[in-house]
């Protein structure tokens, strides 16, 4: 079975198409979502399914709008095993919102400190910050999506259990090559971020994971199906601490 940890479904032309194939698939995909009221719409979408999980989001980048779905998001967060994507951007497109963005992190991070979750992260151009909300909530084993800091950053969020999660842009950056090799085997996550990446201008789907996952097992020395294997129990290894919740 491939993981997908993030991965904008309701971003597609067809949200819907992209779940069946999933399904169809048996891809288990983390449904990022950048507001709680995406995560409402979606949730409702995708009851029932097996292999696609709506999770509960606060893009720093909608912090704006964010602020004024603080409560809905405290009111959800109790009933929600999967987060994100949440955390902070502090490049170029994000700085103008900073200060509204770590008030709104902050909220969320005390909102989910009690108790384990899959949590997804942004943190682009924040790692040091992200990192460090992480540690003043004692939240373990989050999972920074598309890591794009310095090795000093990468190696403390390693050192402290946190994940990364790899896309298929990353194979061919010298960023994304970085954190592969620095990143130990069992501290690897799989990811598209579709459709927000592409390969040979093509969008990524959620099926685009079997690249990183084939890029991984040749970088290894490994079969295909140890990668697999591996990624699969990195995954498993944060849900086996996740109590049972429900949406209802």
């Amino acid at each position: 079975m491939l993981i997908d940890t993030h991965c904008h479904i309701d971003q597609y032309p067809s949200p819907e198409e992209a779940v069946r194939e999933c399904e169809k698939s048996a891809l288990r995909v983390v449904a990022v979502t950048n507001l709680p009221s995406h995560f409402a719409v979606a949730a409702d979408r995708l009851r029932g399914h097996k292999f696609v999980s709506a999770a509960l989001g606060m893009h720093p980048l909608f912090a704006a709008k964010g602020i004024r779905e603080l409560a809905a998001f405290k009111r959800l967060a109790p009933h929600s095993n999967f987060i994100g994507e949440i955390g902070l951007d502090f490049s170029r497109q994000g700085m103008a919102s900073k200060t509204v963005q770590e008030r709104v992190f902050e909220e969320v991070l005390s909102a989910i400190q009690d108790r384990p979750r899959f949590i997804t992260l942004h943190s682009r151009g924040a790692e040091a910050a992200v990192l460090e909300g992480l540690r003043r909530h004692r939240i373990k084993a989050a999972v920074f999506h598309w890591f794009s800091g310095s090795l000093k950053v990468l190696q403390a969020v390693i050192a402290e259990g946190h994940f990364v999660s790899v896309n298929p842009v990353m194979l061919s950056s010298a960023s994304g090559q970085r954190v592969i090799a620095h990143s130990p085997r069992e501290r690897i996550l799989v990811e598209s971020d579709g459709p927000f990446t592409k390969v040979h201008d093509q969008v990524c789907s959620p099926t685009s994971v079997a690249l990183v996952y084939q890029s991984l097992a040749d970088r290894w020395n490994v079969s295909n199906e140890t990668a697999v294997a591996c990624i699969k129990a990195n995954f498993e290894s944060i849900l086996a601490n996740v109590p049972p919740a429900s949406l209802s």
